[in-house]
């Protein structure tokens, strides 16, 4: 008896595979670390010389310490101001893209457009948020071709700027925005629109009454997919953004590579703990207003 036949027959040792392994990673590396994080938020970690003591006495100083941090608020705002535009861009740009891919293109290419439309993101990430800094560079390609026209004559400063985080925010979260709303026109009836213009519907008011409605799963779901990592996005407003592009995201990453200690830590994870209290809001709206109408999608 081999070991797939010993498996197969195993009811308990199934569910150990499919459940329990999963839920022994789930515990490892999110939910261990996440307490952590909140012991070290609630000030239940103390550092005495190098080394640090647990004192069980929840305190929200760390939280206080963080409401009085200079700019904190305007941080906040920022995230969500980049977040709502990143989904706004993401939405216009690949709608377009999706609805061409999913219905108006031949099914035998299909699969041949999506491949290209991955490729660029199969690159890492980093490097493809360097090649927007060089292109977004007063040096770079943008300005470059600007010159060229006589659009400009002096180069324009990109970054360092909102447009500047915003424009690779864009670019770096366009694949999460074009495979949901891909997903949902794929499988968009075409008879439906036939009927609608049979009926005397133009292609605009049969956009907006049949295919807008049936994409709206879509929307949502890329929407989220967008819109909860953007709130956090770091990496981009510190490698594209300047002083006046701070989000929480560089907040959070400040704390706790920059300021040493259990109070860098502590301020860090209060503020690590604010945005999954965001998320897990998001969350819950998208679950309880479009998650079974996506499930059915």
């Amino acid at each position: 008896m081999n070991v797939a036949d010993v498996i197969r027959r195993s009811r308990r040792l199934k569910l150990f595979i499919f459940i329990g392994i999963p839920m022994i990673y789930l515990l490892i590396f999110f939910f261990i670390p996440f307490l952590i994080a909140l012991l070290y938020s609630l000030g239940m970690f103390k550092q005495v010389v190098y080394q640090y003591h647990f004192v069980p006495e929840p305190s929200l100083e760390y939280y206080v310490g963080l409401s009085k941090y200079p700019g904190i608020f305007k941080a906040i705002q920022r995230s969500f101001y980049y977040a709502t535009l990143t989904t706004i861009g993401t939405l216009l740009i690949s709608y377009p893209l999706a609805y061409y891919i999913g219905v108006k293109l031949e099914e035998r290419y299909r699969d041949l457009a999506v491949l290209v439309v991955f490729t660029p993101f199969w690159i890492n990430f980093l490097l493809r948020v360097y090649a927007m800094r060089f292109i977004l560079h007063e040096a770079g390609m943008v300005n470059t071709i600007l010159r060229l026209l006589g659009i400009i004559t002096e180069p324009i400063r990109f970054l360092g700027t909102d447009v500047a985080v915003i424009v690779v925010m864009i670019y770096s979260y366009l694949i999460f925005m074009v495979l949901p709303l891909y997903g949902v026109l794929e499988k968009l009836n075409v008879e439906l629109l036939e009927a609608a213009y049979t009926l005397g519907a133009t292609p605009f008011r049969a956009f907006l009454k049949i295919t807008l409605p049936l994409s709206i799963p879509g929307i949502l779901a890329g929407s989220l997919l967008v819109f909860i990592p953007a709130v956090g996005e770091f990496v981009i407003p510190e490698l594209v953004g300047g002083p006046n592009t701070t989000t929480l995201g560089t907040i959070i990453y400040s704390f706790f590579l920059r300021v040493r200690g259990v109070t860098g830590w502590g301020i860090g994870s209060a503020a690590g703990l604010i945005y999954i209290a965001m998320i897990l809001v998001a969350s819950y709206v998208y679950m309880r207003f479009v998650g079974g109408e996506v499930r059915l999608g």
